[in-house]
């Protein structure tokens, strides 16, 4: 699949502009963040334009679902017939929107116009549609770590107002996605659409094979089972590396542009932390070390040309019978049995990422990331509450189901109601077990950070451990540190201490909000 190949590309040419423009020196070190005290204010967001547009009719809503309060209140505003509704992301979030296009206009009357970029460009027409403040698109599919830096240019209009009026049914969305997904300074600013988290994927064809497992037992003298722990991961994944039957261990994203997270899936596990006290980078600790050579070692598993595999690259191989485990999105067990060249479709298991074993206890986070949510444009030229009202109804639980099941699609269940509906356990790919997995990982859940700035820390990370994992560096700790010097710069550029209580404050909300999810 070549999107994941431009995707990479263009990722990496745009941060090595961004990195290009931005050396400077100096990090220090400090003791790891204490406790989050209360969330405080946000970055001054600068004011959006007023609609072009009149206002419309009032608009009333007593419909029984999030879907027919929608459909009620849009018919209550008068619009004129047609009326087109642009909503935009990238080439593979927007299928969500593409699902639903011709129910929204039978339903409606109105137009739903989907438009996309390549993932490695969504990012940046969204950030020039905000500095031209054009309202291009009327609703975005946002990746949830640009929040922040389109929060302050005034990109984002608040929904709370409508959100109370109109109930998307928030409440139906899995904690902790119904908050960190949606709100930010005090307000609802987005409707989640895609519960991003990861799946370890296995073959349970080699995992269930008796001389597979008496194999196992007389090389590493325990039984094979899915890994609980990196070190049972790392034994699984050497034992099925057999380069000359075209097999290896696992696979994973290795083409420069969107390697970061599984080294934040590793740091998180080993107990680090993206920043300490006074916002001092984390990411160069013992822990990040390890995490990136940890990182490093698996290659050794993995095809020689895993460098120039993305998402789709992963999921083909491990369709195809290449590789013995896979830890990506939930997506790809819909797109693994939609691959017309899979062999495993009907073999495939799924459990959770493993962990490190810290101090005697099995530390087992897995990333929930990047995480998408609609968004309205402040600048769009249609009635704002009107633009609210086609993505509450995009992000209601009928249109969500819809996007689950397109198995060409990457949407991943989100809201209770779709993970327990018996049509979606009996139609989904893995039944009951794929959903379930999907929820334990949630469950151990942890978050990339939502800042000004996310993209400058992520693509100078991104630039420097690829480099570290393609063999152009040579040292982890050196690496890291070169990145820990230049994300102290992106902190002071964009206000140490502000920056400091969103980040705590970002954490605070995560924590309070898995915690009140695993006591229910």
């Amino acid at each position: 699949m070549m999107w994941a190949k431009k995707l990479a590309l263009l990722l990496l040419v745009t941060m090595l502009a961004t990195y290009a423009a931005s050396c400077a020196p100096a990090a220090t070190e400090a003791p790891q963040a204490t406790e989050a005290p209360q969330a405080t204010e946000a970055p001054e967001a600068t004011e959006a334009p007023e609609a072009a547009e009149a206002e419309p009719a009032e608009a009333e809503a007593t419909g029984a679902t999030s879907t027919e309060r929608a459909v009620q209140a849009l018919a209550a505003m008068d619009l004129e017939p047609g009326t087109e509704f642009t909503i935009f992301s990238e080439d593979l979030s927007i299928k969500m929107a593409e699902a639903n296009v011709d129910a929204f206009n039978e339903q409606t009357g109105l137009v739903l116009k989907p438009m996309d970029a390549p993932f490695g460009e969504h990012s940046i027409k969204i950030m020039q549609d905000a500095m031209n403040q054009t309202g291009t698109y009327d609703i975005v599919i946002l990746q949830w770590s640009s929040l922040g830096d389109l929060y302050n240019a005034g990109y984002l209009t608040p929904l709370t107002e409508w959100a109370d009026k109109y109930d998307p049914d928030l409440d139906d969305v899995i904690a902790p996605f119904s908050t960190v997904w949606s709100e930010y300074a005090g307000e609802i600013y987005g409707l989640p659409t895609d519960g991003d988290t990861w799946i370890l994927y296995y073959r349970r064809d080699l995992f269930e094979d008796p001389d597979e497992q008496a194999a196992f037992q007389a090389e590493y003298g325990y039984d094979l089972a899915p890994p609980e722990n990196w070190d049972q991961f790392n034994d699984i994944a050497e034992f099925f590396t057999r380069p000359d039957e075209n097999l290896y261990g696992y696979v994973e994203w290795r083409a420069k542009g969107f390697v970061y997270p599984w080294f934040f899936q590793r740091l998180a596990g080993l107990g680090g932390v993206y920043f300490e006290e006074g916002m001092v980078p984390g990411i160069n600790s013992p822990e990040g070390v390890q995490a990136l050579e940890d990182m490093k070692a698996l290659s050794a598993y993995m095809t020689p040309d895993v460098f120039s595999y993305g998402y789709g690259e992963t999921v083909q191989a491990f369709a195809q019978g290449h590789a013995a485990m896979l830890n990506t999105w939930p997506a790809a067990g819909k797109n693994i049995a939609n691959t017309e060249e899979s062999v495993v479709a009907d073999n495939v298991g799924y459990t959770t990422t493993p962990g490190y074993v810290l101090d005697g206890e099995l530390n087992k986070l897995t990333m929930t990331i990047p995480g998408f949510s609609l968004v309205v444009n402040a600048h769009t030229e249609k009635p704002p509450e009107a633009v609210y009202l086609v993505s509450q109804w995009l992000a209601s639980s009928e249109q969500l189901k819809r996007a689950n099941l397109n198995l060409a699609g990457n949407t991943d269940v989100v809201r209770e109601s779709v993970f327990n509906d018996p049509e979606v356990r009996e139609k989904i790919p893995g039944g009951g077990e794929y959903l379930d997995a999907q929820m334990a990982n949630i469950a151990q859940g942890y978050p990339e950070y939502i800042l000004p700035g996310a993209e400058e820390y992520n693509g100078i990370l991104e630039i420097e451990i690829s480099n570290y994992l393609t063999g152009e560096t040579e040292s982890a700790q050196e690496t890291l540190d070169k990145v820990a010097t230049e994300w102290e710069r992106i902190t002071d550029k964009h206000g140490r201490e502000k920056q400091e209580e969103l980040y705590k404050a970002f954490f605070e909300a995560y924590n309070q909000a898995q915690a009140e999810a695993q006591a229910q």
